[in-house]
């Protein structure tokens, strides 16, 4: 928090306007679209909402399927649930821990089939209803081959940007548009949590192309009311627009993104000259992609985890990365079309290091050593 936070905060407290409605959510909104590249983008209340309203937005519904990366954080696959779907699990790549697009495409291909006129999964016989995309940790996983694949099978494509908010594929921002893309509907979302590379305290946003689409996500995101003065409500809404005050933070943060995503990068590139010749694996960066190295990643030769608390009990917050999720007690029952080795395997050996953007070149010096010291006596 080092820029005009506290003077827009103050603003929204001298005028009043505390709530969702007000000028700094319509500001943030207009800046964040432009940063992200997009024409049009939907604040609210949290990532977690932002992905409920895609898939609703979408079309997904009661029993269908969506099939999704096996290995992220759990909300992707909670937002299918609130929707009464259901996540099919598929693994991720070892190279750069992106989604595996070729398991996909060969599940779709091998593994699917067209009954009355639908997708469905040969082995459940739910419709698949949408692919969603999961860009993980700072990274983006490969945007147009995913579009394609949701293009042949018609599929609509949501896009979990939440950790990688000023990253690039091919030059191009998140929210950009894809060119030639033929498939139905393309929806982003990004999050601004506390330890997202911007924060609102809490939140997130939908960025779309289509201002239909955006306009629908609007009302729906302020349970539907339909008049300005009477409580008309034409359909189901939700409570879910970003309050003005969170959209203040989120402006001043805004006018700190690139400059966030540079020391982010430095600090990876410092992390990985500590730890090059070591045997470590540090964090990878997709080829297509400059990353934002939002979670500074890396893998062991061993098991991650005593490592972990030793560096926890020596007063370093070290994390490791997501369990699968097929093997969540809420999930474990879900179809999972692929394999997930490197899932399982990462999941194993990999660890998440101090990496905010205010971190020392010292600091991180002594995390380095620290966690050296550690896996050679694991």
């Amino acid at each position: 928090m080092s820029g005009n936070e506290w003077v827009y905060i103050k603003d929204c407290l001298d005028t009043n306007w505390v709530s969702y409605a007000g000028p700094y959510v319509d500001r943030f909104e207009r800046e964040l679209a432009a940063k992200a590249g997009s024409a049009h983008a939907v604040a609210v209340s949290s990532g977690t909402a932002a992905l409920h309203m895609a898939l609703i937005l979408a079309g997904v519904g009661a029993d269908d399927e969506v099939i999704m990366p096996g290995l992220t954080f759990v909300a992707p696959a909670n937002a299918v649930r609130y929707c009464g779907a259901w996540p099919v699990f598929t693994d991720i790549r070892a190279d750069d821990w992106q989604w595996d697009v070729g398991l996909v495409a060969e599940f779709l291909d091998a593994g699917c089939g067209m009954r009355d006129g639908r997708l469905v999964n040969k082995a459940t016989g739910r419709r698949i209803a949408a692919l969603l995309s999961v860009h993980l940790l700072g990274g983006m996983g490969d945007v147009e081959a995913v579009a394609e694949l949701a293009a042949r099978y018609e599929l609509p494509l949501i896009e979990d940007a939440a950790e990688c908010l000023g990253a690039t594929y091919k030059g191009r921002p998140v929210g950009a548009p894809i060119p030639n893309d033929k498939g139905p509907l393309r929806l982003v979302i990004t999050s601004f949590n506390g330890n997202k590379i911007i924060t609102t305290g809490g939140g997130g946003a939908i960025l779309t192309e289509d201002s239909a689409t955006a306009v629908r996500a609007r009302h729906l995101t302020t349970t539907a009311k339909a008049d300005q003065i009477e409580f008309e409500h034409d359909e189901v809404g939700y409570n879910y627009r970003m309050t003005n005050i969170a959209a203040a933070l989120g402006v001043a943060q805004l006018e700190h993104l690139e400059g966030y995503v540079e020391r982010k990068r430095n600090i990876a590139a410092r992390y990985a000259g500590v730890f090059c010749g070591t045997g470590i694996t540090v964090h990878p960066e997709p080829a297509h992609c400059a990353s934002t190295f939002w979670m500074y990643t890396v893998q062991t030769t061993g098991r991650a985890r005593p490592v972990i608390d030793r560096l926890n009990d020596r007063g370093i917050q070290a994390r490791p990365i997501w369990r699968p999720l097929h093997r969540l007690t809420p999930y474990s029952g879900c179809f999972v079309a692929t394999g997930m080795d490197v899932a399982d395997d990462l999941c194993e050996r990999c660890v998440s290091l101090p990496c905010s953007v205010q971190i020392s070149a010292g600091e991180q010096e002594a995390v380095g050593a620290h966690l050296l010291e550690n896996v050679s006596s694991a």
